[in-house]
């Protein structure tokens, strides 16, 4: 009898021992739950400490750099005759793109044809009296009036003529010949044949070689403080579902969109393969890097549950555990954990694959 109750009492004691180690170990199971078989489903990846970045998801579009875009603005009224171009065209250096009859340009050619008919008779009238002067019958000031009158109506005539040219305009036509001044594409038209364009109306057209673009992206209040200029950026599209394109914040308009209610950040991107066109829709993600070490967990090896976040670790086939972790930041890749937590540490190995099945067995799922 004696005997059996010392048997009984060391149960009792074997049984709470037992009891406080599953205490201090939640989640863990010390028997070898990996077979050689399921270990080979499994992948692992270690804790690596790497330096805290958030990122804040944002969306824009592409434009045109607006600092290497060539408008057009017409300084005549008239009519429009001919068209040779389209809203997405290739165009060179010099390339006719439309035919204007003006009335002011009509107006210009009559008063160079006067100014030129005037400086004959001018220049004829120096000569007389340089002839007259060697006979001493014209005196140095006349000589010096009749030189003025002619250097004068040069002057207008180059003036009207320099008009002439910065509008494009074919004397021998009588139209205003509008051409290309850079090769690029045609980014804007406003312009259609047989319309009527008054003088300083809205821009006719706009040529860009879109080597160079801006990303404009939208920036809403609350997202002001995640912003700021020179974070990095990466850019993506659904036209290139595999490919990113990387910038930096370049500046910051400071001024909200009164119709998007957004103020808009601008990225500077080259674009050699022009495979950004303008207007087409991107989502941007804007990086916050910070001074601050952490440790980092990739987001596909962090199981979300009971409104937690948990990772499984490993050490090795019969000790792996279930841990509960609480993340102080988070970008497109990352979990981060502060550094000098308790619960996990460097280097500790995290099962990759498959640690969804080992969770549920840890936990009784």
């Amino acid at each position: 009898m004696k005997n059996l109750l010392i048997i009984i009492s060391y149960l009792i004691l074997f049984s709470a021992c037992k009891q406080k180690i599953n205490e201090d170990l939640p989640l863990q199971k010390k028997q070898c739950i990996i077979s050689p078989e399921l270990k080979e489903k499994l992948t692992f990846d270690t804790i690596q400490i790497q330096d805290l970045s958030t990122q804040t998801e944002l969306t824009g579009n592409v434009s045109f750099d607006l600092d290497r875009l060539f408008k057009y603005q017409s300084l005549f009224s008239g009519i429009v005759q001919n068209i040779y171009f389209n809203l997405g065209d290739f165009v060179e250096k010099g390339q006719l793109l439309a035919e204007i009859k003006s009335t002011n340009f009509s107006e210009q050619k009559s008063q160079l044809s006067i100014a030129k008919s005037a400086l004959e008779i001018s220049e004829r009238n120096l000569q007389s009296i340089r002839n007259m002067q060697q006979s001493q019958l014209a005196s140095d000031r006349e000589v010096l009036e009749a030189e003025k009158e002619v250097m004068n109506l040069r002057s207008e005539i180059n003036k009207i003529n320099e008009s002439i040219q910065i509008q494009g305009g074919n004397i021998e036509k009588g139209k205003i010949m509008i051409r290309a001044t850079k090769t690029g594409y045609i980014v804007q038209k406003n312009i259609t044949s047989g319309s009527y364009i008054n003088e300083g109306d809205q821009d006719l057209f706009a040529i860009s070689d879109l080597k160079n673009i801006w990303i404009m992206v939208n920036v809403y209040a609350a997202q002001l403080a995640s912003v700021r200029k020179g974070e990095r950026a990466v850019i993506r599209t659904t036209a290139y579902p595999d490919e990113q394109f990387e910038g930096t914040i370049n500046r910051l308009s400071n001024v909200f969109d009164p119709e998007e209610k957004v103020m808009k950040a601008i990225i500077e991107l080259e674009n050699p393969e022009l495979k950004l066109k303008p207007d087409m829709m991107v989502s941007v993600q804007v990086f916050q890097d910070t001074n601050q070490k952490a440790l980092a967990i990739p987001i596909q090896n962090v199981i979300f549950d009971n409104d937690a976040y948990h990772v499984v670790l490993y050490e090795d086939d019969c000790t792996i555990s279930a841990i509960e972790i609480n993340p102080i930041g988070k970008n497109k890749n990352h979990y981060f954990i502060a550094k000098d937590s308790e619960i996990i540490k460097e280097n500790q190995v995290l099962i990759t694959e498959n640690n969804l099945l080992l969770y549920n067995e840890l936990i009784g799922k």
